[in-house]
């Protein structure tokens, strides 16, 4: 007898401990977290969502102004060859040290440069130059502004006659 009820709750034990694993498996909601996720606890990794706070009007254009805004104005998204290519943003809610990150792409996502500048204690904003711009050709191009280990924002912008491009 006493065999028997072990054996039977050994077994009832497994199919549970079995039935419970394919459950949670097969049924666990899909979550959306801000927390750390497991091999990211690198020194630029920033949550998804202070990242997007620390970053605003991301702006794209032919000018700076000397805050380092762009002059009203001269906002654009088309560019001759040779021209330089701002963009600035603000930058006054990231912390100081912040690493901010802008990957310029060209025609076929061909990666053409990049360039991070750390946010500096009380900072309004922060801007990024592509000053050799003369031997880039004519097409779609991008930059990516990153935050630590999030990207934040997409300019699009091309590269066309002079005639075209903006002032």
């Amino acid at each position: 007898m006493k065999k028997s009820m072990l054996v039977l709750a050994l077994t009832v034990t497994t199919v549970f401990a079995i039935g419970c694993g394919r459950e949670e498996t097969a049924e666990a909601p899909a979550e959306t977290t801000t927390v750390e996720q497991p091999g990211m606890g690198g020194a630029s990794d920033v949550s998804p969502m202070n990242a997007q706070t620390w970053i605003d009007d991301v702006t794209i254009g032919s000018e700076l102004a000397a805050d380092g805004s762009l002059v009203p104005g001269n906002t654009g998204d088309d560019f001759a060859p040779g021209q330089a290519i701002h963009i600035a943003m603000e930058v006054g809610d990231a912390p100081a040290t912040s690493p901010v990150k802008v990957v310029w792409y060209g025609p076929n996502d061909t990666k053409i440069g990049e360039e991070t500048k750390t946010v500096s204690s009380g900072q309004k904003y922060l801007n990024f130059t592509a000053t050799d711009t003369a031997s880039w050709a004519k097409g779609d191009y991008r930059a990516e502004i990153w935050v630590g280990d999030e990207k934040v924002n997409e300019q699009q912008f091309n590269i066309v006659d002079a005639s075209d491009a903006a002032a």
